[in-house]
């Protein structure tokens, strides 16, 4: 455990072990009747962030070879709040996550960050979940295409928004499509696993618009 480290959002330890590692944290009680809650963070930019909790100043860092963290279960109803550091410059963030709720916290190149709100009803372990999270309004009409072949995988995601659907578990690869032109280079997202969920960031880069996936895992 020599690489543990501690997030703690708001009074709320959150205890990870790396992000190469994916290490375990501990579930933290959400009161009678209460699903719990989750928060991730996420880099959607082009240089590596640090995320620091406001209360304990613990920290994780994330990067273009780890660009997202797990969800962390944390308290429903309560705020959690951070700084986000990049490139020298600091983006104060806070987010309320509600009972059943997935939340991610996006930094964004410019110390911009955006927040996408999931609550997921559609857990099928035959399945594989994939969604897209847009976070680029300058892409028009941002479509997944599956590569090689004329079939919409997720359309009509309107910025700041997500879209999930179902899947079948095979090896996958995705093209982004804006305005109807194929937009940067086919994206794999490798074999899904039924039963597991992924998502796909439609990302602001420079010029262009970009994208890159995340399994959607939860640290327990």
């Amino acid at each position: 455990m020599k690489n543990l480290f501690s997030v703690v959002l708001s009074g709320l330890a959150l205890c990870a072990s790396g992000l190469a590692s994916a290490a375990d944290i501990p579930l933290y009680p959400t009161g009678p009747a209460q699903d719990s809650s989750f928060v991730r963070f996420v880099d959607g930019g082009t240089k590596p962030v640090d995320v620091t909790s406001a209360g304990s100043k613990g920290r994780l860092s994330l990067d273009a070879a780890n660009p997202a963290s797990h969800f962390f279960p944390i308290a429903a109803g309560k705020p959690v709040s951070g700084t986000l550091t990049s490139g020298g410059a600091h983006q104060d963030v806070s987010a309320t996550v509600q009972p059943g709720e997935f939340v991610s916290i996006v930094a964004l190149d410019g110390t911009h960050a955006a927040t996408v709100r999931e609550k997921p009803d559609d857990f099928n372990a035959l399945k594989a979940s994939v969604a897209l999270y847009n976070l680029d309004a300058r892409c028009a009409a941002p479509t997944l295409k599956v590569s090689g072949r004329d079939i919409v995988l997720l359309d009509g995601v309107a910025a700041g928004q997500a879209k999930r659907r179902q899947v079948n578990p095979v090896t996958l690869a995705v093209q982004l499509v804006c305005g109807g032109q194929p937009v940067g280079q086919t994206l794999s997202l490798g074999t899904l696993v039924a039963g597991q969920r992924y998502t796909v960031f439609l990302v602001p880069a420079g010029a262009q618009s970009r994208i890159f996936f995340a399994n959607d895992a939860v640290s327990r």
